[in-house]
């Protein structure tokens, strides 16, 4: 396994409740990795007020794939 730090902008719609945030952003983290620690840094709102983009830092733990060495006879 690896440490792996990563800056994310993720989209935050309108209809997804403050309530719902942090399983909406651990739905997304799982895709890059196991997070460890997150954290939010900054909320921008669009002008026409459709949404918000969250920024993140996150810190991920990465499996390693095994790579198995093949033997030529």
């Amino acid at each position: 396994m690896k440490l792996e730090f990563i800056e994310l902008d993720l989209a935050w719609p309108s209809e997804l409740s403050v309530f719902d945030l942090k399983d909406y952003i651990l739905s997304k983290l799982v895709e890059y990795g196991e997070p460890l620690r997150w954290a939010i840094t900054s909320v921008t709102t669009y002008s026409d007020k459709k949404g918000q983009i969250i920024s993140l830092e996150v810190v991920l733990l990465i499996k390693q794939k095994k790579v198995k060495a093949s033997i030529l006879h």
